[in-house]
């Protein structure tokens, strides 16, 4: 028995042309859309290093002890002899 004889066209799984393109275009411009939406939502948002009102921000302390007076240079040994 011989085997049929198919169409190239018919014998594909899928056709390329305006319901493919009308779907990659949606999912694109609703990835854009996301995507401005996130920056938006990023620039809006307080900086978390910025103090929150009635708060005390805190330091760290301060080293007020006198220099020693011993200069190190690079590439000396510093070595006890």
């Amino acid at each position: 028995m011989p085997e049929p004889k198919l169409n190239p066209r018919d014998a594909r799984q899928g056709e390329k042309g305006t319901p493919v393109l009308r779907i990659l275009l949606v999912a694109l411009a609703l990835c854009a859309v996301i995507f401005i939406g996130l920056g938006i939502y990023g620039w809006v948002l307080p900086d978390a290093d910025m103090a929150v009102e009635g708060e005390s921000t805190t330091t760290a302390p301060v080293d007020n002890a006198e220099p020693t007076g011993t200069n190190v240079t690079p590439g000396e040994d510093t070595t006890s002899q």
